[in-house]
């Protein structure tokens, strides 16, 4: 049986193996195909929207020319222009700069000698003074005067040897009918040999307008949208370089060795199919070619640019080519993509086989595994059932110690009451027989009992231990309602600390002069067999830290109080010092005065007690102050949970001081701990640490 379910498993996984062949083929062929497509409409997508850009830049551009051609035909049939009054022609050669500054650097006025006469801007000097400089050599002169016509240049180096463009058209002075036979001809070849008789008597001069190709380029860089990833270029007529990205060869004929060079050496052998490209954008109005180069595909569109007077397609109008170069990476991202996916057709390949032949091993082995699952199952259930009784007896111990809580709090609230409501009663059945009757009536009689009391300084010694008396119990009362307060905002994370800067050694000088005083006051009241033995030796005087000075006083009292409670009136001994942090646990284990064993965080090796946050690794300093006793000690049976809630071997008190002093000092990122002495004078010693201020 075991056998034939093994045959039929491996009978399986050639089956699953060849599945996972074919279909990782079949996955690959179909993500080429994919990729193909992808490529072929994103090439055309990119081919349409750079032949969209290309058409729309050259309408610009076109447009641009024509109104540059519009401001020169103004000029020179203006009468200022016909009558030579360099004045008035000087303001319409500045209009035309300003209504087409950003095409062209300037408009001359060229007269018939072919002198500048005067030119735009010339009052600004932003250009070198021209006037007078004889251009009549020039065919942007000769072409206008000979022809009748405007004239559009090719690139030129001018004087001052900038390349630039330049737009002419001639001035006669004829009849404004015939001057506009003339232009709607094209110049003297489309009107009879009598008016080009007339216009070559009357011709008075040369309008030009100037384009550099360094601002040509600007404004059509300016025109290319900013999301567009293309370049742009342009070439006039003759192939001469207006604007490309490489602005070296700016003013060069692309046809030239020059630049022809530069191809073959960063195009290699590829320059002469990029030339081809260049030839037929030169004979053709319009197009789109692809350009593959290496690992990038570059789609060129290309337009090109007409003046006026197209006249059958006449070259001498056609101002030069616009192309648009898109570079893109199609054909290495499709490579890419086929590469991946191939990867990601044989990785499916071999995990489907590798999970085959974990399904058998699994199959072969499943009963072991279950096996060994069940008793894992049975290892954590006995387990949890150990972990529930144990939270079942913490429950208990917490119930016991709530129930000893009541026990205890009703005691020490019962104690201070009885104390209250005795001392009350007493004073009244001694003194003020009429204190607690009724006030309206007994007024007088209470005045009489008060004027009794004071002629006799026994009765005012009686009726004033009595109120001291009601005051100490009145104050036990509010430290009890404060301990149970403060326990709760710890439990509930609302503790808050008001943190200031303060002299520790001077917090611990107020709380031993508040015990004092205090005694002082049950000493003259009777209260008490005399002055605590308190003796303070600060080992660096100041100490300054950063904490809340009253939650400090509290825990230092509370420290001091129960070192009293349990001194039997022996000395009482308080230091305070400066510790490296990480030092604590070695200054803990080796300071001599207080014969210490070493301690580790939760674990002792001595009997002691520590709770401790300390980083070792941290260089802050902290403060540690120390209150040592040299009454009985501390009771073995509780210096486990010694700072626990109702912690306490005492008949007095509730054992939440030293919860509240514990809970206070780690809230300021500190530790607290203390230990029994071992020398002839036993007793315990309490040591807290706070960060310096």
């Amino acid at each position: 049986m075991g056998l034939s379910k093994f045959n039929k498993t491996f009978i399986i996984i050639p089956i699953i193996l060849i599945s996972s062949i074919i279909l990782g083929i079949v996955s690959y062929n179909y993500f080429i195909d994919t990729a193909n497509q992808i490529k072929s409409l994103a090439i055309d997508s990119l081919q349409t929207n750079a032949e969209i850009e290309a058409g729309s830049i050259s309408d610009i551009l076109t447009n641009s020319i024509y109104n540059v051609k519009h401001n020169l035909d103004r000029i020179s049939t203006s009468p200022s222009s016909i009558e030579g009054n360099l004045t008035a022609i000087q303001t319409l050669l500045d209009l035309a700069q300003i209504s087409s500054h950003n095409v062209t650097d300037g408009y001359y006025f060229l007269n018939e000698n072919g002198t500048i006469a005067t030119y735009s801007e010339i009052d600004k000097g932003i250009f070198p003074d021209f006037k007078g400089i004889n251009l009549s050599h020039r065919d942007y002169f000769q072409v206008p005067k000979q022809n009748g016509s405007f004239f559009i240049s090719t690139v030129l180096d001018s004087n001052d040897n900038v390349p630039r463009m330049y737009i002419s058209t001639p001035v006669f002075e004829i009849d404004p009918t015939q001057r506009q036979e003339i232009i709607e001809a094209g110049g003297f070849a489309g009107v009879p040999d009598s008016v080009q008789n007339i216009t070559l008597s009357s011709f008075k001069g040369v309008v030009v307008s100037a384009i550099a190709a360094e601002k040509l380029g600007k404004f059509l860089e300016d025109l290319v949208h900013p999301k567009f990833n293309g370049d742009i270029s342009f070439l006039d007529r003759n192939g001469t370089i207006i604007h490309t990205t490489n602005q070296t060869y700016l003013g060069k004929n692309y046809f030239g060795t020059d630049f022809q060079e530069y191809l073959e050496s960063v195009l290699k052998d590829k320059e002469k199919e990029f030339n081809e490209i260049i030839n037929v954008a030169f004979s053709s109005q319009s197009g789109v070619e692809q350009f593959d180069f290496e690992n990038t595909s570059t789609t060129i569109a290309y337009e090109s640019v007409w003046g006026p007077q197209i006249s059958n397609n006449d070259f001498n109008y056609r101002v030069g080519t616009l192309f648009i170069t898109v570079p893109n990476t199609l054909a290495e991202d499709v490579a890419s993509l086929v590469e991946n996916q191939t990867i990601a057709s044989f990785t499916i390949i071999g995990v489907i086989i590798a999970i085959s032949l974990i399904t058998a091993i699994l199959l072969l082995r499943w009963n072991r595994f279950l096996n060994d699952a069940i008793k894992q199952k049975t290892r954590e259930l006995r387990e949890t059932i150990e972990k529930l009784r144990k939270a079942n007896e913490e429950l208990k111990s917490h119930d016991i110690m709530q129930k000893e809580f009541i026990n205890v709090a009703a005691h020490e609230l019962r104690t201070p009451t009885q104390g209250i409501t005795g001392n009350l009663e007493l004073i009244e059945m001694i003194h003020l027989p009429s204190l607690l009757g009724d006030q309206s009536k007994n007024l007088s009689s209470i005045k009489l009992e008060l004027q009794r009391i004071v002629k006799d300084d026994n009765n005012i010694r009686s009726f004033i231990n009595g109120l001291v008396s009601i005051y100490r119990n009145t104050q036990r009362l509010e430290k009890l309602v404060d301990d149970i307060l403060d326990t709760s905002r710890i439990e509930s994370n609302r503790l808050k600390l008001q943190k200031e800067h303060f002299n520790l050694n001077e917090k611990i000088r107020n709380v031993i002069k508040d015990i004092h005083g205090k005694a002082d006051l049950n000493i003259a009241y009777n209260n008490s067999s005399g002055q605590p033995n308190i003796l303070f030796e600060p080992e660096e005087d100041p100490i300054a830290v950063f904490a809340d000075k009253v939650r400090i006083f509290e825990v230092i009292s509370n420290l001091l109080n129960n070192a009293i409670k349990f001194s039997n009136g022996q000395t009482i001994t308080i230091s305070s010092k400066k510790v490296l942090k990480k030092e604590i646990m070695t200054y803990l284990s080796t300071y001599n005065h207080l014969h210490l064993h070493h301690l580790h965080h939760h674990h002792h090796k001595k009997e002691g007690s520590i709770e401790t946050t300390e980083n070792p690794e941290d260089e802050a300093l902290m403060a540690v102050v120390s209150i040592r006793d040299n009454g009985k000690g501390i009771d073995p049976d509780i210096m486990s949970r010694l700072f626990t809630k109702f912690a306490t071997k005492s008949e007095q008190g509730t054992g939440l001081g030293l919860f509240i002093s514990k809970s206070i000092i780690e809230a300021h990122g500190g530790q607290i701990w203390a230990q029994n002495n071992y020398d002839e004078n036993k007793g315990a010693t309490f040591s807290f640490s706070l960060p310096m201020g």
